[in-house]
Formats: C-alpha cells, structure tokens, sequence
C-alpha cells in the first residue's frame, strides 16, 4: 500500500483558533465513514493560539486527490480561507516510528 501522509502547517487568524478548530472537528466528523482512502487525521494547536498543524492519513496519492477534488472539500476549503492567514501543506512517507504513537 502506498499511503500519503499530508501535513500541513497553518497559521491562524488572531482570536480564531477556536473557531478553526471547531470547523475542523465538524468536517471531519462529518466526513467519517463517507471519504474513501481517508484513513483518519489529527489536528494539533500551538500553546500560543496562532498555529496548527493538520495531520491526513490516506490510503493512496489516489484517495488525496479524490478527497481534494470532492464538492465537500471545496466548500470546507472556502469556508477554512475566513479563518486562516497562511498554509503550508507537504506530502510525507513515514521514515521510522518509536514508542506508543499512533
């Protein structure tokens, strides 16, 4: 299997990182179960409320195109942009793994 693993740095808007994240949480929850060859995600926030960091599993370069290309995303995306000053996506392959993370 040739997953993708999408990282993406962002910077958030001053006073919106609540916001950001409970648009995020909404999306994926509603996009549990429905976006084949998404394998899951975390969202990580920084202490000082400016950053957060978008971790995507996908099955497949494939499966991430799919999910980028699909109406839900694009309608998610515009409504993300309010919200968000800067984006810094990269496709990763896992290199090595250590302890307990998964």
């Amino acid at each position: 299997m040739n997953r993708v693993i999408l990282i993406n740095t962002l910077t958030v808007k001053a006073e919106r990182i609540d916001e950001f994240v409970a648009a995020q949480r909404e999306f994926s929850s509603a996009m549990r179960g429905r976006a084949n060859g998404l394998l899951g995600g975390r969202l990580y926030r920084s202490t000082d409320g400016r950053k957060a960091v978008l971790v995507s599993h996908f099955e497949s370069p494939e499966a991430q195109q799919a999910m980028l290309r699909s109406p839900e995303f694009q309608a998610h995306l515009t409504r993300m942009r309010e919200m968000v000053e800067s984006s810094s996506p990269s496709n990763y392959v896992e290199a090595y793994s250590h302890g307990d993370f998964q």
